[in-house]
């Protein structure tokens, strides 16, 4: 088991959709989280872009405690902070090691946000720590996005500890660029959307020291596959 030593305080996140239909999977990004010099963080829906229209498109209209899609929204970390389990609980320890965090990490709401992808099952909503800036070393547990329909309809076989490699791509369902995962010789999934910029980034200038499937878990037919992967510091320009 591989534990993330360097966290990476955020200082936005981001607000993606997934429609519930099969049909469309995709995870556009909607809104974004911004944390103030006071340390109150807000919320901004990305009204104006493509991804907005196109999520609308597919049934979005906003997350339900902030309905004005038009408005800044203060103080809303309490809201999100409702999708994680309280830091109170027995088993949160058992919680942040499912992250890859260790017990005793040291980190904020806004960043345990981030960190965790605040997913749940009733709702098509999760929370991307972009990374973006990040000059330091820095390790990450992503989701390869798409895994569970690219093993529907192929014998995918892989294991935990399994080398994961990372390639630049034209995706035609999404009609843009992306990142494509394998592992054992084999095409597994696709990095998060709203990573992209900064794996492009760090694809780039050699930063990516190292990747490994760190975890399958999910439900029988509907499985999910977690890559480990470390960033080295930013080098220094001569």
């Amino acid at each position: 088991m591989h534990f993330i030593e360097h966290i990476i305080e955020p200082n936005k996140l981001l607000l993606a959709w997934q429609s519930s239909d099969e049909k469309y999977r995709t995870r556009y990004i909607v809104a974004e989280l911004n944390r103030a010099e006071n340390e109150k963080i807000t919320l901004t829906y990305f009204v104006n872009t493509e991804d907005f229209r196109k999520a609308q498109s597919k049934g979005f209209e906003s997350y339900p405690a902030f309905p004005d899609t038009t408005k800044t929204y203060d103080n809303v970390l309490d809201a999100f902070m409702r999708r994680l389990p309280p830091r109170t609980r027995g088993d949160f320890p058992q919680y942040l090691e499912g992250l890859r965090l260790k017990p005793v990490v040291q980190l904020s709401d806004f960043a345990l946000i981030g960190y965790s992808g605040a997913k749940l099952p009733t709702d098509g909503f999760s929370i991307i720590h972009p990374f973006n800036n990040v000059k330091s070393a820095c390790e990450l547990l992503i989701e390869a996005t798409g895994f569970r329909h690219i093993k529907k309809n192929h014998d995918i076989q892989i294991n935990i500890d399994d080398p994961a490699i990372f390639s630049k791509e034209f995706n035609e369902t999404t009609q843009e660029e992306a990142v494509h995962i394998t592992a054992n010789g084999q095409h597994i999934g696709y990095v998060n959307r709203g990573l992209l910029p900064t794996f492009l980034d760090w694809m780039r200038t050699g930063r990516i020291t190292g990747a490994w499937i760190e975890k399958i878990n999910g439900m029988p037919g509907k499985p999910t596959a977690y890559i480990f992967v470390k960033i080295s510091p930013e080098q220094q320009k001569v």
